[in-house]
């Protein structure tokens, strides 16, 4: 059965909300990305975690990468056959597919982001 993996959000300081949520609540640093603003997994310890996605000041909110579930699916082919069975288009321009990573984007009925993913290093592990 699918899990809910991450979360993602954005922040205009993501490191300032990194450090956030690792004092507040334990978190965990478990990936930082080199961008400017740099983006982050923060992980629970429980296998889930939070994608801090950085906005660049004065930059709008691009729903195309914020605010989506991710799922994690071990059964990648299987995922994607129901998702396509019940009429919902994948995003192709979002397909993953190599040796770390494997994911694909689609919208649910109610027209929320959706991502399955499987890596081959769990976030957090």
């Amino acid at each position: 059965m699918p899990r809910i993996e991450h979360f993602a959000i954005y922040a205009d300081d993501t490191t300032a909300l990194a450090d956030f949520y690792v004092a507040l609540l334990g978190m965990r640093v478990v990936k930082k990305g080199a961008g400017d603003p740099p983006g982050y997994f923060l992980a629970d310890g429980h296998g889930c975690a939070i994608e801090l996605i950085g906005r660049p000041a004065g930059a709008a909110v691009n729903q195309r990468w914020v605010c989506h579930l991710a799922f994690w699916s071990d059964d990648m082919p299987a995922l994607e056959a129901r998702v396509q069975a019940l009429g919902l288009a994948i995003e192709a321009d979002t397909r993953v597919d190599d040796a770390a990573m494997r994911t694909f984007f689609f919208n649910d009925p109610a027209g929320n982001r959706c991502q399955i993913v499987w890596r081959r290093e769990p976030l957090g592990a």
